[in-house]
């Protein structure tokens, strides 16, 4: 908690199961106060890629910049966004 009384938005780590082997990811949050935009970083082809999730207009967490997501964690965008509402605050 905040010293102002806030519940702080926390990083966070969870599995995903990615074309049948367990994958841990981490969820870095890029705003401590809401929600809203994370960069996950995430173990792919022997090296660690970067990508970023973020809240839309309709208050729905999307891929930002499909393009450099690995297409084997584009399936896992829903999945991403109920880790990202599940994940604590405190």
């Amino acid at each position: 908690m905040s010293s102002l009384g806030w519940k702080l938005i926390r990083s966070f780590e969870k599995e995903f199961e990615v074309n049948g082997e367990v994958v841990r990811m981490r969820f870095v949050t890029m705003n401590c106060v809401h929600k809203q935009l994370y960069q996950i970083y995430a173990p792919y082809e022997g090296k660690e890629v970067r990508f970023h999730i973020q809240k839309n207009n309709d208050g729905v967490f999307k891929i930002v910049g499909r393009g450099v997501c690995p297409p084997a964690f584009v399936p896992l965008e829903a999945a991403f966004e109920q880790a990202i509402l599940d994940s604590p605050v405190g």
